[in-house]
């Protein structure tokens, strides 16, 4: 089997038209139909059907169970060539959110530096959730994640390193900045400043506000420490945080939550269990254990 075959294929599910795949891959349209042909030839069934009628082109039951698996084998590859390309230039790409890149990291990359490793490491940024993806489809090869429950994944390896609560945070400026603690209940009525949805944060504060059966007032979301903290100093909102971010301000105060079973913010690190790590990369894995096993 050809897998341009599949690829050619993969797209004619998606555009539903033999000249669209055609532009699309830079061929001519009987380039796409031969390659349908073999495929069905290849399986011994009809993979899509012409419905001359309303001009369509359905793709048959049997298509799409193709369809299934040829996404399935087209990511597959998409990844081993990512990983085959990093593996002979000895590059290690690690997934780091920037709270965790902010409060952990500078330790590990003092001991990488010292090794001899840090100029061969790269780092992509993003919320665990994004990371969390990007390190499933081959993206990057370790990642440090956020995460409220144990992380559990078929795919991954996990070892957890540190548990931290949440807190609110709000301006030296806001009424509740003489207050120490309180239960989340008492923030039905504030205005809220919060990361964008590919952080985990969201779902430890989605799982307070069911909890408290009030709908927040989200005023603005963002993907940066800095920028919360900044809009939070200006009193344009409160918003909600692990406890291992920047508290060195005088302008902001942070306030305790009281709440019964409050979700923690869980930190690991994380790989594929089917990735081949190189030396470097072990290198790298076993700097981050040793450096944040007791973090």
């Amino acid at each position: 089997m050809n897998i341009k075959d599949l690829d050619y294929f993969h797209q004619l599910t998606l555009q539903k038209n033999f000249s669209q795949v055609a532009e699309y891959f830079g061929v001519t349209q009987p380039t796409i139909t031969l390659a349908i042909q073999r495929l069905e030839a290849e399986f011994a069934t009809k993979l899509v059907q012409r419905d001359r009628v309303h001009n369509q082109l359905l793709i048959t039951d049997t298509g799409r169970q193709l369809a299934v698996h040829a996404t399935s084998i087209l990511r597959e590859l998409q990844i081993t060539h990512q990983e085959i390309d990093r593996l002979t230039q000895q590059r290690t790409i690690l997934g780091l959110p920037p709270i965790i890149e902010n409060f952990y990291f500078p330790k590990v990359a003092a001991r990488l530096q010292a090794l001899g490793e840090l100029e061969n490491l790269q780092t992509i940024a993003g919320g665990s959730v994004h990371l969390r993806h990007a390190l499933r489809d081959g993206q990057c090869d370790i990642a440090l994640l956020g995460s409220i429950e144990p992380l559990s994944y078929q795919q991954l390896a996990v070892n957890e390193f540190d548990h931290r609560p949440f807190s609110i945070f709000v301006s030296r400026q806001h009424p509740l900045a003489n207050r120490k603690r309180l239960y989340f209940s008492e923030l039905r009525h504030e205005r809220f400043i919060l990361f964008n949805s590919s952080f985990v944060h969201n779902t430890a504060f989605n799982k307070l506000t069911r909890r408290n059966h009030f709908r927040p007032d989200v005023v603005y979301r963002a993907n940066d420490t800095h920028i919360i903290m900044n809009l939070v100093t200006e009193n344009v909102g409160i918003t909600f945080l692990t406890t291992i971010v920047d508290q060195h301000r005088d302008d902001v105060v942070r306030l305790e939550l009281m709440d019964d079973e409050q979700p923690q913010f869980i930190t690991s690190i994380a790989y594929r269990t089917n990735h081949v790590l190189t030396a470097a990369q072990r290198q790298v894995l076993t700097v981050l254990r040793q450096t944040l096993g007791s973090a």
